[in-house]
């Protein structure tokens, strides 16, 4: 991104101007302060939808009655569940996503172009850096569950210890009181 002698640094590099109003007293002297903040945009990591890997002469196109699903009745009675068959590769992809045929037919080519990314490049396709995000989100939400669990158990003991001096300052009181009825009779 950066090359070693610093040329292409200003063309990356986003400013913006960011500026701090204070309504309490304004009315009598405006307080405004203003800072400049760079900021370098961030690149999309993800990989572009690969169309390109499918070729119409490739593939065997059947339109099928979808039984199942949302859509009630009319599902049952037109033809819109598409089924794609990569013939080079034998890959069978099927898609009633809605009850469109045509949204079928553009869902499912999408689909077989991705499982065939995957073949070509198993690490570096569409899916598998969407499969290494969800597996970052799933760690991050246990680790975060973790802490909440180990915060709780520290507030818990915390707690216990206060009713525990609590309950000794109580019963020393009452030993005290009765101890001063005793000696009073």
């Amino acid at each position: 991104m950066f090359d070693p002698l610093g040329v292409g640094i200003i063309t990356n590099v986003m400013f913006k101007a960011i500026q701090n109003v204070r309504p309490a007293w304004s009315f009598i002297r405006p307080l405004t302060s203003t800072a400049v903040v760079s900021t370098i945009p961030k690149k999309n990591k993800m990989p572009p939808r690969p169309l390109w890997l499918v070729k119409e002469d490739e593939i065997k196109e059947v339109f099928i009655k979808g039984g199942t699903g949302a859509g009630g009745q009319k599902i049952n009675k037109t033809n819109s569940k598409v089924q794609l068959t990569h013939l080079p590769t034998g890959i069978v992809v099927t898609c009633q996503y809605s009850r469109s045929q045509e949204q079928n037919r553009k869902r499912a080519r999408e689909l077989l172009a991705l499982k065939l990314e995957e073949l070509e490049n198993p690490e570096s396709c569409r899916n598998a850096v969407l499969k290494e995000r969800a597996q970052k989100v799933k760690q991050s939400k246990s680790k975060k569950s973790k802490r909440k669990k180990r915060k709780s158990k520290r507030r818990k003991k915390s707690r216990s210890k206060k009713i525990y001096k609590f309950a000794w300052h109580i019963t020393e009181l009452y030993f005290l009181s009765s101890n001063q009825t005793t000696e009073v009779r």
